[in-house]
């Protein structure tokens, strides 16, 4: 399953190690990670242009895992909306996957 990552980026000083520590969780339960910080990070685009290569990215996935905080950000609240549109499966940190669950991602569909 193709996992993208949301969260607060913008005015987040902790965001790189957010989503660095998703990343390696989620590559633990062997899932394939989307993460927008390292697609993104040599793009030279305003927030715009990130914002319709991160809803290509959603298009593109099968599930997305939203990190704790991630009301904060107007860009993942967006990407929520869109993901809900898209009938993709939503999962947060918040409510994280039991340990016990280790190799199956159960995501809600929301």
């Amino acid at each position: 399953m193709k996992v993208y990552i949301s969260g607060a980026i913008t005015d987040n000083p902790n965001c790189e190690k957010q989503f660095k520590q998703a990343e390696m969780w989620l590559k633990l339960l062997d899932e394939k990670v989307v993460n927008p910080l390292t697609v993104c990070a040599s793009l030279p685009f305003n927030h715009e242009e990130y914002m319709q290569v991160c809803f290509r990215l959603i298009e593109l996935s099968d599930c997305l895992y939203f990190l704790k905080g991630w009301q904060k950000s107007k860009g993942a609240k967006a990407e929520l909306s869109y993901a809900k549109a898209l009938g993709k499966k939503i999962k947060f940190e918040d409510k994280q996957w039991s340990l016990r669950k280790l190799g199956e991602i159960n995501c809600e569909i929301l």
